[in-house]
């Protein structure tokens, strides 16, 4: 009889002792069943936006949700084209469909879209990032849109622009003239008020800066003409007043241009370097690099204004030559380069490891094209305090591998055809009178 009393009062007591131990562990409403680690309480997550779809410019707010239904979007973290962000606000910085995750301790939800609509632009207006330029200059000029809240865009990319009358390719332009630049943008049938820059006159130093030029006669059958291409290299590293064009001949790079201009310098084989179409390059030329260098100082008194830029499949180049004193019989020689094209090149020197041939030798200063006489045209005015200017629009030339790695040398050559002067530089950038 008392076993069977202790029996039971064991059982009483066990029961207690469960019931406690399962109030203790209740949670506190709207608290996750296990904020401690998405054990048996918490299974998985899933996140919600404020939005599924949003304007450019406008942000959206994440909720994420436990399957007991409690919000646990303090303690989760969102992620963004799996990619963290702060907080549980997004704005979106460009257009597009954007997948959001979130994830909670080791739990990682669904993923939801969010697409980022343009926004709607109810007015435009034309900016430049400067307030005048000079003939010759080249203009950038950026669109920007407005909502009907006042933000506002950059849409440069989607709008089209027009210059005096005339719509353009991109937004750079030229001014060949000193008319002021009347621009307007169009969107969608929307026109911006006319934006007005003013061009001013280009102005022209009383000196200076004196340049010179090297003319290398090559091949990549040509062995030896690697001792001319390292002593370019040498001259570039000391000095950037010295310009190079390289003719080739007897390749794939040969042209109606490099064999008229071979015909008249090369009289002794290859390689030949001829310095202001006057003097040869003394033999060897590595060793003769002050030989270039020493005629790229002081200041002289006539120079060159150059700029050119790739308009489409057109390229434009804008070339003014002025002189501080008279300069008769003067002509001018503007000639159209390419850098980095790759080829293999025979080489007999001990130069670039001495390798024969060189498999992926990059060639530089390739004559593609001239736009003038290549022994130059004449220019009308040559008198003290004169300018000269010639603006040129061609197709880009068909020899052209690469239209991004095109270069412009111009240069003021005498009656006797020896350069006086020279400038130049890749195209898209202005070189002014220096």
């Amino acid at each position: 009889m008392k076993t069977k009393n202790i029996l039971q009062f064991l059982v009483v007591i066990v029961a207690l002792f469960m019931y406690s131990c399962s109030s203790d562990s209740d949670n506190e409403p709207g608290e996750p069943t296990n904020p401690g680690g998405g054990g048996s309480g918490i299974t998985s997550i899933t996140v919600t936006a404020s939005a599924n779809s949003v304007e450019l410019g406008g942000s959206v707010t994440f909720t994420v949700t436990a399957n007991d239904g409690s919000n646990v979007t303090s303690s989760s973290s969102i992620l963004v084209n799996n990619t963290a962000i702060q907080g549980v606000e997004y704005t979106p910085t460009a257009t597009g469909n954007y997948q959001i995750t979130a994830k909670y301790e080791s739990i990682t939800s669904g993923a939801i879209n969010v697409e980022v609509t343009p926004p709607v632009i109810t007015a435009l207006r034309v900016e430049s990032t400067v307030s005048s330029i000079k003939i010759g200059d080249t203009a950038d000029f950026i669109v920007i849109g407005t909502d009907a809240s006042n933000n506002e865009y950059t849409i440069t990319d989607s709008a089209s622009l027009t210059v005096n009358g005339t719509q353009i390719t991109g937004n750079r332009f030229m001014a060949t003239t000193t008319d002021d630049l009347q621009v307007t943008a169009t969107k969608d049938g929307i026109d911006s008020p006319v934006f007005d820059l003013p061009v001013n006159d280009e102005t022209a130093p009383g000196t200076f800066s004196q340049n010179s030029y090297v003319e290398d006669f090559t091949g990549t059958w040509c062995g030896w003409c690697t001792r001319v291409s390292f002593a370019i290299e040498q001259v570039e590293a000391a000095t950037d007043r010295a310009y190079v064009v390289a003719a080739h001949i007897g390749d794939g790079m040969q042209n109606s241009y490099s064999q008229a201009l071979d015909n008249v310098y090369v009289t002794s084989g290859y390689p030949t370097a001829v310095i202001n179409r006057d003097v040869d390059w003394t033999f060897p030329e590595p060793s003769n690099v002050d030989q270039v260098t020493n005629l790229a100082m002081g200041n002289t008194s006539l120079g060159l204004s150059v700029n050119s830029m790739v308009v489409g499949n057109n390229l434009q180049v804008y070339v003014s030559a002025a002189f501080a004193q008279n300069t008769t019989g003067a002509k001018l020689v503007v000639m159209v380069l390419e850098d980095g094209i790759v080829a293999s090149q025979a080489n007999y020197t001990s130069y670039y490891g001495g390798v024969d041939p060189l498999p992926n030798f990059v060639h530089n200063h390739v004559l593609r094209h001239s736009l003038t006489d290549v022994f130059g045209d004449a220019i009308p005015t040559t008198g003290a305090g004169q300018k000269h200017t010639e603006v040129y629009d061609i197709p880009i030339p068909s020899t052209v591998s690469d239209n991004t790695k095109m270069s412009v040398v111009a240069m003021i050559v005498g009656a006797d055809n020896k350069v006086l002067n020279v400038s130049g530089d890749h195209t898209g950038v202005d070189k002014d009178f220096h």
